[in-house]
């Protein structure tokens, strides 16, 4: 799914040692920007009619800084994708960046087998029946509704460490209303159709 997302991409904008995964999928990046510290030499040279941004300060990350730039061009719609790593946290620490970016912008997180958006007020999505759907509330979620999901709720509160995950979709769409609260939807993406904030 990373790679059919970052093909189908109007402009790509690679996070230093990204253009290293870009080159590797066979994905030419617009832009490549950050301190360059993991952009090997030959991803260099390779890519040299791709505007390269190096920023040497250390008071954010590679992905701030990408997140910065599209910020600036406001670009409209962001999938942020081979944003995992191996060291778990290297992933959290990603995973807290896209949440502080999350009210400014349309933001998807998609990594091995997974993707991760915001539920904001709305959230609906068309995923092919048995899709595993986890909801991950950020603190106490008030006046949360499921429907398309074999767990309805009906305005129920959900509190961070309480029963949320593996829910599985009877059908599509499906939808998640939160009023108050932050959300995290995490679905399995094999099947996803399409999904959104409404």
């Amino acid at each position: 799914l990373a790679a059919r997302l970052a093909r189908s991409s109007v402009f790509i904008i690679a996070a230093d040692g990204g253009a290293n995964i870009c080159r590797k999928l066979g994905l030419k990046p617009n832009v490549i920007i950050g301190d360059l510290d993991s952009l090997k030499v030959s991803t260099r040279h390779f890519f040299s009619s791709s505007t390269i941004i190096q920023i040497t300060r250390q008071d954010n990350t590679d992905l701030e800084k990408a997140l910065d730039y599209s910020l600036a061009r406001k670009i409209r719609r962001i999938t942020i994708i081979a944003a995992t790593g191996k060291r778990l946290d290297f992933t959290l620490g990603n995973l807290s960046v896209f949440w502080n970016y999350t009210s400014r912008k349309a933001l998807q997180f998609v990594g091995d087998g997974w993707l991760a958006q915001p539920v904001g007020r709305s959230f609906i999505a068309k995923a092919a029946l048995g899709t595993i759907v986890s909801l991950i509330p950020f603190g106490t979620c008030s006046g949360v509704t499921l429907r398309g999901l074999r767990y309805s709720l009906t305005n129920a509160t959900m509190r961070i460490g309480e029963i949320g995950v593996s829910n599985v979709v009877v059908k599509s769409p499906f939808s998640v209303h939160v009023k108050k609260g932050n959300m995290l939807a995490v679905l399995s993406h094999k099947n996803i159709l399409h999904a959104g904030n409404r």
